[in-house]
């Protein structure tokens, strides 16, 4: 992980790259805000940058497969504040209201109908909000 006293790894930095590229740049810059608060916060925020994120730029899969995956694993977990983020993650990387919606739907089959409902409920409270908001058609 970076620190103030040293350079930006190269890891560091292809997880900065990644994450625009992922995230856009209206929710990196909310979650920007969040994630410079204190030292956990931050903390938190350059692994999830440096790690995570960078991740992404690996060989195999495309970044719409990743934020199948992500939404799917999120699902299952039952983690709503992460799975709004990955929601919009998904439409930023260019998957549809209905890829997302089936993904949803497959990953139901095998978590179970209430994990299923809570993520149909978030997803449909990101677009609207996206909506709303006038960052979606």
């Amino acid at each position: 992980m970076s620190t103030e006293s040293s350079a930006p790894s190269d890891a560091m930095k292809l997880g900065i790259e990644m994450r625009r590229k992922v995230l856009g740049d209206a929710l990196l810059s909310k979650l920007k805000q969040a994630g410079e608060a204190d030292i956990f916060t931050k903390t938190s925020s350059e692994f999830i940058t440096e790690v995570c994120f960078a991740s992404y730029a690996r060989p195999g899969l495309e970044l719409k497969q990743r934020s199948l995956l992500n939404i799917g694993i999120l699902t299952a977990l039952g983690r709503g504040p992460e799975l709004t983020i990955h929601v919009q993650a998904a439409l930023n990387v260019g998957l549809t209201e209905e890829e997302i919606c089936e993904a949803i739907r497959h990953t139901m089959i095998y978590t179970g109908v209430p994990a299923g409902r809570d993520a149909f409920l978030i997803a449909s409270a990101v677009i609207a909000e996206l909506k709303a908001s006038g960052e979606r058609k």
